[in-house]
């Protein structure tokens, strides 16, 4: 009995794996949110970054993720050495496979105008399939592992006791009841960060579509200054609708009005936001008074649009 324990305490638990997978989430929406601050995100880019941390990290010298590390286990193959690039790379695709669909369906609304939020949030309840198989495999290999070859491992395992060592893990109702509601759980976290990550990006666009008007602003401050009087895009040089990457763009309006306009995406798609200039009491001087359309989600907008 005392070799099946120590033989059993090399294996990762599954409160352990599930914990771990949830801080590397959170990690991973962290670090998408803050490249979101200087770049337009769309879900490619949290992909990639699941796909060069997951894919990535087994092979450094953690043997696996920070959130594995935090929780002192690692990867390895079933003889307790490290694994292979291709090992590796068959397992982060198929964790992406199976992380993909929810941040796809969002993009494929889009352009198809189907909304895609409610069947993305759904489809947390079928979060927990992949790791469903480590409540009954002696070895508590998810889907993952079986397809890669992998085991996950307590951080203190050496390589000699992970390849001696002997299937102990008997399985119990209480614990596939247990694995089943820790990544039902997950999963709905991971449904809450892809609902979050969803909002993020609609403010990013809207960011961006502001911030491509700062030139314009410019260029009719510079010229009310030097002409009293509001110009036209023909004045200004520029065509009378300026268009910009991922669907929308805006044009100069009557008055120095700059009219921002949204074409694609169901929360944004015919929506607007406008610029307008209000001079101060001197003629001189001006600031721009930011307003949005009616139907446009306060949250997407900063707060001096509202």
């Amino acid at each position: 009995m005392a070799q099946s324990n120590a033989q059993q305490a090399i294996f990762a638990d599954i409160a352990t794996r599930a914990v771990a997978l949830l801080l590397d989430l959170i990690l991973l929406a962290f670090v998408a949110g803050s490249v979101a601050a200087a770049v337009l995100p769309g879900p490619y880019i949290f992909l990639s970054l699941c796909l060069l941390y997951f894919g990535g990290m087994p092979l450094s010298p953690l043997q696996g993720t920070l959130g594995k590390w935090i929780c002192r286990i690692k990867l390895c193959d079933r003889l307790g050495g490290r694994l292979t690039w291709r090992s590796s790379a068959v397992r982060v695709g198929a964790t992406m496979c199976w992380f993909a669909p929810p941040f796809l369906v969002n993009e494929i609304s889009a352009f198809s105008g189907v909304e895609g939020a409610t069947l993305s949030a759904s489809w947390w309840l079928l979060f927990a399939l992949p790791w469903a198989p480590a409540s009954f495999l002696s070895r508590r290999e998810s889907l993952f592992d079986l397809l890669a070859g992998s085991l996950v491992v307590r951080y203190g395992a050496d390589t000699e006791s992970i390849a001696r060592a002997e299937p102990a893990q008997k399985p119990g109702i209480f614990n596939v009841v247990g694995t089943v509601l820790l990544y039902l759980a997950t999963g709905a976290v991971f449904s809450i960060v892809t609902a979050a990550y969803v909002d993020m990006n609609r403010r990013a666009r809207v960011a961006y579509a502001i911030a491509q008007t700062e030139p314009l602003r410019q260029k009719v401050e510079a010229f009310h200054d030097r002409e009293q009087r509001w110009p036209t895009a023909g004045e200004l040089g520029i065509s009378e609708w300026k268009p910009y990457r991922d669907g929308g763009g805006y044009r100069l309006q009557a008055d120095g009005i700059i009219l921002i306009t949204f074409t694609v995406l169901p929360e944004l798609k015919g929506r607007s936001i406008t610029f307008r200039p209000i001079p101060a009491a001197d003629g001189k001087k001006f600031r721009w008074q930011c307003s949005k359309d009616a139907e446009l989600k306060p949250g997407y907008v900063p707060a001096a649009c509202r």
